[in-house]
């Protein structure tokens, strides 16, 4: 016969499952949408634009598709990460680490709001490889993050070889490359000064989760002090 004391205990069990369950399904549900939404546009642009006969359009229409067809699959993997991830064992307390999470990822998508600027076809193709190197740099540091991935500042599985051998945040560093690449495609003083508060904010971000890996790994503290945050090095 359950005991009244389990009873508390078995419906605090069932929250935590349910809230478990929802931090996986709304947030990989949300980038699966978008994947589905970019889909649709890389089909609509491959049917409105063909490849013209000079070699200088056909060129900018192959950047362009590659460009796309990689956006796609950094954020596929990104969303099945979401679902298969490992459960956290440390959090980060408080509200403001969430929105300092939130405000890191998607505040700065704010930039592709802004007139494009006309760049010259060495420009794109500079501003594309760019913009292709960091997000194949991003796929191949999500595939060895794996199920360690976190939104928000959490801990699940600490990760201390392949690129996090190297630096301790090489995700901020390949993701920052792309969206410089980015930057450049809407170049203002607006569109920087959104970028610099960007970069503000994943900064703070990355205070917040070496905190909480701090907290949550006890060896965590011998692997901070034998890699550089960002280069190398430097810093």
């Amino acid at each position: 016969m359950m005991k009244e004391c389990d009873i508390p205990r078995s419906r605090q069990s069932k929250r935590v499952k349910l809230f478990d369950f929802i931090s996986r399904i709304v947030p990989s549900s949300f980038f699966l949408y978008v994947v589905l939404l970019k889909v649709v546009d890389l089909h609509a642009f491959l049917k409105d634009h063909r490849a013209a006969g000079n070699n200088t359009e056909s060129l900018r229409f192959l950047a362009d598709v590659v460009s796309r067809s990689s956006i796609i699959c950094f954020l596929g993997l990104i969303s099945i990460l979401f679902l298969i991830r490992l459960e956290p064992i440390e959090k980060a307390r408080g509200i403001v680490p969430r929105v300092t999470a939130i405000a890191g990822t998607f505040f700065v998508s704010l930039i592709t709001f802004f007139p494009r600027v006309n760049l010259t076809i060495v420009q794109t193709a500079i501003v594309t490889s760019i913009c292709l190197v960091g997000t194949a740099m991003s796929i191949f540091v999500l595939t060895h993050l794996g199920r360690s991935y976190s939104l928000m500042a959490e801990a699940r599985r600490l990760v201390t070889t392949g690129p996090y051998g190297i630096i301790r945040h090489p995700l901020y560093v390949t993701e920052e490359m792309a969206l410089f690449g980015i930057l450049i495609q809407f170049l203002s003083f607006s569109t920087v000064l959104i970028f610099l508060v960007h970069v503000l904010i994943q900064f703070q971000r990355m205070k917040n989760e070496e905190a909480v890996l701090e907290k949550a790994f006890p060896e965590y503290q011998a692997y901070k002090s034998s890699t550089a945050r960002l280069i190398p090095g430097v810093f």
